[in-house]
């Protein structure tokens, strides 16, 4: 019998992409902070916020430390939650075979890592969280 497993990308928006840098622009414009306090307390430089904010694929790391500048939770915003649509499959591998070629083995490989870092950021968010409310 072969499996196969199917990530997917969960979004907050009708959109089917959402650009983590426009998110983040959103945010600090709503915010109403200045660029350079925000970049004092983030830790980062003008030059450095302004790549984020073009930045599609922003690091959700990144995006972490400005939303505890701004008191905004990202993950609730990118991060799958229930009841939403679940938009198009990124990846598939087939969990009882081996991978038939390189290409099929390198995406298996990129599936995974990107599932194990969200997992690592996620990890210590909420250890930080947890750290905070004791």
């Amino acid at each position: 019998m072969n499996t196969i497993v199917y990530f997917f990308t969960v979004l907050n928006s009708s959109k089917k992409n959402t650009h983590r840098g426009q998110l983040l622009k959103h945010l600090v414009e709503e915010n109403g902070i200045s660029v350079s306090k925000l970049v004092k307390k983030v830790g980062i430089s003008r030059s450095s916020f302004y790549n984020h904010i073009e930045d599609p694929d922003l690091p959700v790391d990144i995006l972490i430390k400005y939303g505890q500048v701004l008191h905004v939770n990202i993950l609730d915003m990118i991060a799958p939650m229930s009841g939403q649509v679940m938009s198009e499959a990124v990846y598939y591998y087939p969990m009882e075979e081996e991978p038939k070629d390189l290409k099929e083995a390198n995406l298996i490989i990129q599936s995974l890592r990107k599932k194990y870092i969200a997992l690592l950021e996620e990890n210590k968010f909420l250890l930080r969280q947890l750290k905070e409310n004791t």
